[in-house]
């Protein structure tokens, strides 16, 4: 067995990164087998998106891991310079025989042209953070394909971003330290940013009631995105020519429907265009097509689950379908799987999460006298919650249901929030697991005064620092109480205006008005047992999450309580 046969057979050790993240630290060349591949487009009507693809392996893996670089070329030339280089340190070769999805321990783009070389972290692992495209290894990472013969440990053919590559020859090369490396420490697990590229002008809340007086709005400078960052804001639309400083922060933004391809969807920084469906169930509730035939509880139920599930299809190859109309994939599919619904009705966070948006973020204009006037309507008793008990309801809908399908949750906070309170959502919304903290800009009333977004950012970013949370993605707490209620059920709070509310009974018509018939009894007596097993949490000091029984197992709970509705 040769030595570049043993490279591409090597699993990763402790001691192999380190040795090998040493050779690329230090002022050290690695030897390396490099192979140079022509493409072969897989599209008959276009030509290749580039010619050139040289791929190069370290010669001497260090106790199994493997170094490799691949250079991509527009032209071909001996001198062309590469569109871009990746480089990276992974339990084995991507090359291998095995043809299993390398493990990455490093991972580092150079884009020659804007001399830029980043290396990308995860903060939680202190490892590579990979671009979030649906099958990352699949398609952005070189690979053998079935049946090809080798050279000197290289494959004849390769599959690459859609397309062939066929091996033209093979030479030994040193491949040296690269130099002015930026490492970015990202932290995927908490986005905290808004959906708007603008602020307001006023820098202050203006009068709502009766005037609804809305705000002047004004794009983002460069300084309001300094400014941002350092509050902690952590993810941003762009506004144009924004880019180029956002690419070397250690900050997530979305990416545009112009891009340098193949380089800028490498970087691992770049999040997809979309950032969210919006109100599934507000938007369904007011459809003049269906409001009026929704009759059972179920009806409902199901159609948001259907339309969440047809939009979130639609929403991940959105940005495919831009790019293509400049870009041959080939036969590459580019998927955005990580976006989520932005939704005011937390209550069917259940419904929405089934499905397949990769999360769920609750509109927050959270208010607490209005929260406890619902609450007596809806159980006949005058109980008073606290603030923290008001968000431990809303939160334990949408950690529940994010919990039960291994997804994401958080809240967004609006201007009709009180904003004696809102500090106090988000901090619980971090220390309960929470992913997204996100603002709402725009809208009269509904919007957040940019200065009250960087403060309650800074306020956060303070109660981090002092009570920092584990990984959200590696360490689940057993909670102490899963409340399970039946299936195709909503358990919503009323208002007090004796159904005369537009979102009483908003979902399902088989209930009188007046509340009467078993259908409205029947309803009444499930949601008052389950705000019974609330109230005994609550009192109790249990950690609860509220969650629908669709006949999967339920993990992570000390004690699991079944609801009937009877």
């Amino acid at each position: 067995m040769n030595r570049i046969s043993r490279a591409v057979k090597c699993s990763l050790t402790v001691a192999a990164v380190l040795s090998v993240a040493a050779c690329m630290a230090v002022a050290q060349t690695v030897a390396a087998e490099c192979g140079r591949y022509r493409v072969l487009t897989a599209d008959s009507h276009k030509a290749p998106p580039f010619e050139v693809v040289d791929i190069c392996v370290a010669e001497k893996p260090r106790d199994g891991a493997c170094l490799w670089q691949i250079d991509i070329h527009a032209k071909d030339g001996a001198d062309t310079q590469p569109l871009m280089q990746l480089r990276a340190i992974t339990s084995e070769s991507p090359l291998s025989e095995s043809g299993k999805p390398p493990v990455f321990d490093k991972y580092t783009l150079r884009v020659p042209a804007l001399d830029e070389t980043i290396e990308y972290r995860n903060v939680h692992t202190g490892k590579a953070l990979l671009p979030s495209w649906g099958d990352f290894a699949r398609h952005f990472i070189p690979h053998a394909a079935r049946g090809t013969g080798r050279q000197r440990g290289l494959p004849n053919t390769c599959e690459y971003l859609g397309h062939v590559l066929t091996l033209r020859n093979v030479s030994k090369k040193d491949l040296p330290a690269w130099e002015k490396v930026t490492v970015l420490n990202l932290d995927p697990e908490l986005l905290i940013g808004t959906g708007r590229t603008f602020k307001d002008k006023e820098g202050h809340r203006l009068p709502q009631h009766p005037e609804r007086r809305n705000y002047t709005y004004i794009p983002w400078t460069k300084e309001d995105y300094v400014t941002m960052v350092e509050a902690g804001h952590n993810y941003f639309a762009l506004t144009p020519d924004i880019g180029s400083y956002l690419h070397t922060q250690p900050v997530f933004y979305r990416a545009e429907a112009s891009v340098q391809y193949p380089a800028d969807l490498y970087r691992s920084n770049m999040l997809g265009p979309v950032m969210f469906i919006d109100e599934p169930t507000c938007i369904m509730t007011g459809d003049k097509e269906v409001i009026n035939l929704l009759h059972f509880a179920t009806d409902a139920t199901a159609l948001v689950t259907k339309r969440v599930r047809a939009e979130a299809e639609h929403a991940m190859y959105s940005y495919e379908s831009t790019l293509r109309k400049g870009i041959n994939f080939g036969d590459m599919r580019l998927s955005q799987p990580d976006f989520a619904s932005w939704e005011t009705r937390y209550e069917t966070a259940f419904y929405q999460l089934a499905g397949g948006t990769a999360g769920i973020v609750h509109e927050g204009r959270y208010q607490l006298g209005e929260f406890n006037e619902h609450l007596k309507a809806s159980t006949g008793t005058d109980r008073r919650m606290t603030a923290e008990q008001m968000y431990r309801y809303y939160y334990a809908f949408l950690r529940g249901a994010a919990r039960h399908f291994n997804k994401d949750w958080g809240t967004s906070i609006y201007g009709q929030a009180d904003p004696k309170i809102t500090p106090l959502a988000i901090d619980m919304a971090y220390d309960m697991g929470a992913r997204y903290i996100w603002y709402w800009t725009s809208d009269h009333d509904h919007h957040m005064p940019f200065p009250e977004q960087l403060e309650l950012t800074r306020s956060l970013r303070k109660h981090i620092a002092a009570k920092p949370r584990p990984s959200i993605r590696t360490a689940r707490p057993t909670l102490d109480k899963a409340i399970v209620v039946p299936y195709g059920y909503v358990i919503v709070l009323e208002s007090p205006t004796g159904r005369k509310n537009a979102w009483d009974l908003w979902w399902v018509r088989e209930m009188d008005a007046e509340g009467k018939n078993e259908a409205s009894q029947r309803y009444d007596r499930l949601r008052k047992t389950v705000l019974v097993e609330v109230f005994k949490s609550l009192d109790a000091n249990e950690e609860f999450d509220i969650i629908h029984d669709d006949g999967a197992e339920i993990t992570g709970y000390r004690n699991i309580v079944r609801l009937k509705a009877e």
